[in-house]
């Protein structure tokens, strides 16, 4: 056998080399610690509890075997409301073996593993590698709670737990204890948070960033509570602007009858209920009103309770340690807060009882009526198929019989029909061939100047292909998309939400499709200006006034909600006054539509209002603005909300629904006097397995309790005068009692549909306090209509 010496006569280096090749050295050779991977740890909501129809804070804790730059990306596969497949995506640069936390807003809703998935792109998620995890699950689990949710800082960690004790009908509290880094730099990311209490609690560790999303919280919509005694400055130092207090110091004593005397109140009997002794003295913080603060309880002469309106939000004071015992423990405490939330507890109750979705989601179909997009004239395309019909069988034979060219039809026929056929597409097409937009608006205005607006926005695409659209910076962004004309399918949304633009990128839209988008924002409200509202009883007993437009804007179809009617204000030019004396147009909504009662006139299929209807029907109706006592609502068609599509504008249809809550001087010439129907009755504790309230007034109860209140002026001024209550259907084997704050404890009121309740010199026995709190009680189920208040009395100068 013939040797092979070629492998003799390599040289050495090369031989070493070979042998070292199978110990990993040399180009080409793929190793498992060379792929990239990447730890994944998730938290969605608080504690894994989220609220529906708000914005929660997805937490991912990201942990690469390299430096790897990508995005992070979190697919909601399928919501509660069938919108598209939507993910939201963010940018981040892993550094190797190095944890990295990543926040993502996401909307609130049940989460599993079959309708969400967590992946990693490396480079981009459109062009980019899909990056594997080496640990953790790429999906989330996160539950929906129907509550109202309440955020603890508290050096005690029991702190606030009697809340959960308060019995709301469908809606419970639930609380959170949450430590400082968990408190969300971006207000919107606290969306999901009805209250925050700080109490006992270091504030100075929050970072300005902290304090300003805080602030930020407050001012569009959130309650923030702060709890006093001798801890009080350092709780509430970063917040002494928004404050409805400014500290004075300590003061001690030794019992508090004025909050015995409010738990009292909210129990089956005043006398049995709860004694709170003191054991000795209580320090509480000592504070002086700031001017546009509102005083609630007193102790010793002193601030017990106050509040402060904060733009759309609201700010509470209360002057002892919320954690500190014998109060905490004591049974009356919860029926004290029970008592303070009470407003809140209802609106929390009526969210419940929808879904708790954002009311903004019912205007979906409105969005279809598209100003700018018109179906062909039935008439023109009539007329066209008769002339077709006309052109193509006995005109066009008889032409060319007559010249005897009937075999030109093979190609005439065909050749009418494409021209036909153009000209009907050309009908048809001539408003899509441009990019459009739909957007509708709804504007709150605190009647301060500032105001905050929702926006449900629709986008029409003239042909198919990709769409990136550039929103306002740190726009939430939810996505619906829809084929229209030509018909739809799956499609792919993303989402990014920057400090600099929201972008949305809309890949593979259809022809003539729509994709609709609603978006919240929850950032520093804008100065849109207010309506001047000064109202008040005449001599004669009906509401008078004026309403002054001092926007910039010129507001259209105006009306006003008061005392169960609503008055046509027509249209309000900036600058322009409407009296009511001369408002002729007014009408009774309770039990009707508001929507009719505004727009009286149906244009059938030709509606010019068709818009309009829908977003007071699908919009007030089902928000918190249908349990406010009195408010003003106009339109316009101002241009809000504006957004780009590829780097340019497009035209844009608006409407815009403007929504502001007034106040009723209710003392004229020493006069109070507050006539049946303009006061609601506010439920705040609700002892019975099913209650809720209709639109248009009437509730229904179960075997149980419902106790309300009705806020009025501060009656201590008050002389003499009369309390009357008055309900035309009570309901069947109930009983009503109301609270008398001299002998704390409940009386048992006796009336019937035909007949008031009336008190004399009611101020000191049930309304001392500046409301005056009642309490049914059914034996079965039934339904009622909650009693309307009315009184009068002469003031003291």
């Amino acid at each position: 056998m013939k040797k092979n010496i070629a492998w003799t006569r390599l040289p050495l280096w090369a031989l070493a080399l070979l042998l070292l090749l199978p110990l990993g050295f040399g180009a080409g050779i793929a190793h498992a610690e060379d792929k990239p991977t990447i730890a994944v740890k998730s938290e969605a909501g608080y504690n894994g509890m989220m609220k529906n129809g708000t914005w929660n804070p997805l937490k991912l804790t990201l942990t690469s075997n390299q430096d790897l730059s990508g995005d992070i990306v979190f697919q909601v596969i399928q919501d509660q409301f069938g919108n598209s497949p939507t993910s939201y995506v963010q940018h981040v640069e892993l550094p190797k073996d190095t944890p990295k936390e990543v926040v993502i807003p996401i909307p609130g809703q049940q989460y599993y593993e079959a309708n969400n998935a967590i992946r990693f792109y490396e480079g981009s998620v459109q062009k980019g590698k899909l990056i594997s995890f080496s640990s953790g699950q790429g999906y989330v689990n996160g539950f929906v709670i129907n509550s109202m949710n309440v955020a603890v800082l508290s050096d005690d960690p029991d702190a606030m737990n009697f809340l959960a004790l308060i019995q709301s009908g469908n809606s419970k509290i639930n609380v959170m204890h949450m430590k400082q880094p968990e408190i969300p730099v971006d207000p919107m990311l606290m969306d999901g948070i009805d209250v925050l209490v700080l109490d006992r609690f270091a504030s100075d560790t929050l970072s300005p960033a902290q304090v300003t999303s805080i602030e930020q919280w407050v001012k569009t919509g959130g309650q923030l509570i702060l709890g006093g005694g001798a801890a009080y400055p350092k709780t509430s130092a970063p917040f002494a602007s928004i404050s409805p207090v400014a500290y004075q110091g300590t003061f001690s004593v030794t019992a508090l009858p004025e909050l015995e005397k409010l738990g009292a109140s909210k129990q089956g009997s005043g006398k049995g209920g709860a004694k709170l002794n003191l054991g000795g003295e209580l320090t509480l913080s000592d504070a002086q009103l700031v001017p546009d603060a509102k005083l609630l309880y007193s102790a010793g002469g002193k601030p017990l309770f106050a509040s402060r309106q904060i733009e759309n939000g609201k700010v509470l004071y209360a002057a002892y340690d919320l954690a500190q015992e014998p109060i905490a423990s004591w049974a009356g405490h919860s029926s004290v807060w029970s008592a303070l939330l009470g407003s809140e507890l209802q609106a929390d109750n009526q969210k419940t009882s929808r879904g708790n979705f954002n009311p903004m989601m019912n205007l979906n179909y409105i969005l279809n009526f598209f100003p700018s997009l018109n179906m062909p004239s039935f008439q023109v395309l009539a007329w066209l198929l008769v002339v077709y019909a006309i052109l193509v069988a006995p005109l066009l034979y008889l032409i060319l019989k007559r010249i005897d060219k009937r075999e030109w039809s093979w190609w005439i026929i065909p050749l009418v029909a494409l021209i036909a056929s153009g000209t009907v597409y050309a009908i048809g097409a001539s408003d899509k061939t441009k990019e459009l937009a739909h957007t509708l608006n709804v504007v709150e205005l605190d009647g301060k100047g500032q105001g905050k607006f929702k926006s449900a926005t629709a986008f029409f695409s003239p042909g198919s292909g990709n769409y990136h659209l550039e929103l306002p910076a740190n726009s939430y962004v939810t996505v619906q998309r829809e084929g229209s004309f030509s018909g739809g399918g799956d499609s792919r949304n993303l989402v990014e939400t920057g400090p600099k633009e929201t972008g949305v990128e809309l890949l593979d839209m259809p022809q003539w499709s729509l994709a609709k988008l609603w978006v919240e924002q929850r950032k520093q409200n804008e100065d849109l200006g207010q309506l001047d509202v000064s109202l008040f009883i005449n001599a004669k007993g009906d509401i008078d006034g004026k309403v002054v437009n001092s926007t910039t804007k010129s507001l259209e179809n105006a009306g006003l909600v008061v005392g169960g009617k609503i008055y046509s204000l027509g249209s309000l030019e900036p600058g322009k006054s409407v009296s009511l004396v001369g408002v002729k147009q007014t009408s009774s909504y309770r039990g009707g539509s508001i929507s009719m009662s505004l727009f009286p006139n149906n244009g059938g299929n030709k509606d010019p209002y068709v818009r309009e209807r829908g977003m007071l029907d699908n919009y007030l109706q089902i928000s918190d603005w249908s349990a406010r006592d009195a408010y003003v609502m106009a339109f316009s068609k101002d241009k809000l909300f504006n957004y780009r599509s590829d780097g340019h504008d497009m035209e844009s249809d608006q409407l815009n629904l403007w929504l502001q809550p007034v106040q009723i001087s209710w003392v004229q010439n020493g006069q109070l006097n507050i006539p049946f129907g303009f006061v609601m009755p506010i439920v705040n504790q609700i002892s019975s397995p099913n209650w809720y309230q209709e639109p248009n007034g009437m509730s229904h109860i179960e075997q149980g309790s419902v106790t309300f209140d009705y806020d009025v002026p501060d009656m201590k001024s008050m002389t003499g005068g009369t309390l009357k209550l008055q309900s035309t259907n009570p309901g069947k084997q109930t009983e009503y009692y109301i609270f008398n704050d001299l002998k704390q404890d409940w009386e048992q009121m006796k009336w019937d549909a035909s007949k008031q309740w009336s008190a004399a010199n009611p101020n000191e026995q049930y309304a001392s306090q500046g409301h005056i709190r009642v309490k049914v009680t059914a034996k079965a189920a039934t339904d009622l209509m909650l009693p309307e208040l009315a009184v009068k009395g002469a003031v003291k100068p």
